[in-house]
């Protein structure tokens, strides 16, 4: 179900920023502005996000691959979805990205940001 058939367009700039707003949602759209193809399952999701965090000095525990996992399905990619970004399927745990000009150009930006300052 593409982001139109529920009845959302193009992701509005406040809810990029909302989206960016947390490490791991950065994360989250980093990967999948990145990456090839549309779709990951949340294991693959969790392991590059895990992987980004610890590239920075935040505390080990919350680079933990289990407990980014964890907070990807209970808060993050929900926030995601809801905002229109991402398609997000609890029962499967697939992760399906919907291209969007506005969310890759932002998420590249707070990449670059987020590179020369860390999180």
């Amino acid at each position: 179900m593409t982001p139109e058939d529920r009845g959302l367009t193009t992701p509005m700039i406040d809810d990029v920023f909302e989206a960016l707003s947390d490490w791991r949602r950065r994360a989250v759209c980093r990967y999948l502005t990145t990456s090839d193809g549309t779709g990951v399952d949340v294991t693959t999701l969790a392991t590059a996000v895990a992987d980004r965090g610890k590239q920075t000095s935040l505390p080990v525990a919350d680079t933990d691959v289990e407990s980014v996992e964890d907070e990807l399905i209970e808060t993050h990619l929900p926030e995601l979805h809801r905002l229109g970004i991402i398609d997000f399927d609890e029962r499967s745990e697939a992760v399906r990205y919907w291209e969007s000009p506005t969310v890759e150009k932002w998420a590249e930006h707070a990449a670059a940001v987020s590179d020369r300052t860390e999180f």
